[in-house]
């Protein structure tokens, strides 16, 4: 994933609010979402079929988490995939005990990422290099891409802050679609296409996007909605994919997120 905007506990009726494009090379196989099995228990995520894992998902005890990789010349092969940590942090109980299992990770068994987990308690963000560092921020919006959380902030990133800031403060009830709006957007910068939030080139560009909103009664509260675009959102309408989280809600009946 390339392109991650949270809001945390700034939306009324919801705790989180997502939007995400994952930007890939064109021909790396992949799933939508889905009811996954894994060792701690089920999820709701999609699937990278060439190295396993995923780049979000969500827990039944509402915490998620989500991956953007960092720019890095020469990634090792052999290191873990950084999808299959998303897994590992999905198993935790809170999102609280999610950071304590990052701040955790050994040294150099990871490429460089940035990683973020909440619930409707929390919110967290990280970034690892050779290292992992926790980088806290204020005021509840996270945007997040291919660089350090703790490096000067790229213009593709600032911009998009300003916009998703304006958005945050507008309308409640209008969100979601207009963090759709900005999936699709296609402003470039200095990089051309590649610093456009919905990107387009000959063998790269955005695969999909995602938009979620938790509410604070859980995965079960009417209110909760999830919804998917397989491929570009310019090009692709997003597709209801809300009854993945009422499944994964009745998985979790008894624990937090049910």
């Amino acid at each position: 994933m390339c392109t991650l905007i949270a809001l945390h506990r700034t939306i009324s009726g919801g705790s989180l609010v997502v939007a995400a494009n994952r930007d890939e090379f064109l021909d790396r196989p992949a799933e939508g979402p889905a009811l996954r099995s894994t060792p701690f228990g089920r999820i709701v995520a999609p699937l990278d079929l060439e190295a396993g894992g995923t780049w979000f998902g969500l827990s039944p005890r509402g915490v998620f988490a989500a991956v953007t990789n960092l720019a890095c010349g020469n990634p090792d092969p052999g290191r873990r995939s950084r999808g299959l940590l998303v897994v590992d942090v999905l198993g935790a109980g809170s999102a609280r005990e999610a950071a304590e299992k990052t701040e955790n990770l050994p040294m150099d068994a990871y490429n460089p990422f940035n990683l973020f987990v909440a619930d409707r308690d929390e919110a967290v963000a990280f970034s690892y290099e050779g290292s992992v560092r926790r980088v806290d921020q204020d005021g509840g919006v996270f945007v997040i891409g291919n660089a350090a959380l703790d490096a000067p902030s790229p213009a593709k990133v600032a911009r998009l802050r300003e916009r998703v800031e304006r958005v945050a403060a507008g309308p409640a009830d209008a969100v979601l679609d207009a963090l759709a709006g900005l999936c699709r957007d296609h402003e470039p910068g200095a990089r051309g296409a590649l610093d456009a939030v919905c990107v387009h080139t000959e063998r790269y560009g955005t695969r999909s996007s995602a938009l979620l909103r938790l509410a604070d009664d859980g995965l079960r509260d009417s209110r909760s909605v999830f919804r998917f675009a397989d491929g570009a959102p310019c090009e692709n309408g997003y597709d209801d994919f809300t009854f993945l989280l009422r499944a994964l809600g009745r998985e979790g009946c008894g624990t937090d997120g049910g």
